[in-house]
């Protein structure tokens, strides 16, 4: 079984920095990443709090190869980006693959980087965060968990429709009253607040559909 970490990163060679650091008020969410390529892995995340100057950013950013807007979100605040990402000077997807590990999501703010990711075992997260301090950045874990043995999740959920409705019960989402918002489950998942109520909403239904 893998284990599942939550870390914060902090140093200006990290992806998107610059885009990030140049519109201050913006949070990106990693909401998917394809690394085909270890040197140019592709995002997908959704910006929120975006204005007019952040496409000038990403142009601007050194870690960008190639940017193009999915969703401009009607105006309201959030959109989506597909960003392929070159050769950073703190290459943490390279690292990841070496691995074996899995990246499952991420938040960037002018604080740093908020990182979840599925590795092998301790020894590779170890190796991991020295890769990351050998190389001026600080490493911060917040949360250790170890995988579950199950090998799929039940009533026919997708392990990130489950993930989502046990970080929601745990945070107290279903509560009475409600004891958390989209916003924290979307933050402890590491995706935006509309992707986590959606997967949140297509969960209920699958699991209602197949246990009732």
């Amino acid at each position: 079984m893998g284990l599942i970490a939550e870390f914060q990163l902090s140093s200006p060679d990290l992806p998107l920095t610059d885009a990030v650091a140049a519109v201050p008020d913006v949070t990106l969410y990693i909401e998917r990443i394809l690394v085909i390529d270890p040197d140019r892995p592709v995002v997908l995340c959704r910006a929120v709090g975006a204005d007019d100057g952040f496409l000038e950013a990403l142009a601007a950013d050194p870690t960008v190869d190639t940017y193009a807007t999915i969703d401009d979100g009607n105006g309201e605040g959030s959109a989506m980006y597909r960003i392929k990402l070159r050769n950073p000077p703190l290459p943490i997807y390279r690292k990841y693959v070496e691995l074996g590990t899995t990246p499952l999501g991420g938040v960037v703010t002018v604080d740093g980087w908020w990182g979840r990711a599925r590795f092998p075992d301790r020894d590779a997260l170890a190796e991991y965060r020295a890769f990351c301090t050998d190389r001026g950045s600080t490493f911060k874990l917040e949360r250790l968990t170890r995988e579950s043995s199950t090998d799929d999740p039940p009533f026919g959920l997708t392990d990130e429709q489950y993930e989502a409705l046990v970080t929601a019960h745990e945070a107290g989402y279903f509560a009475v009253p409600r004891e958390a918002s989209t916003e924290v489950v979307g933050d402890r998942l590491g995706i935006s607040a509309p992707s986590a109520s959606e997967r949140l909403r297509r969960g209920i239904d699958r699991l209602l559909e197949n246990a009732l």
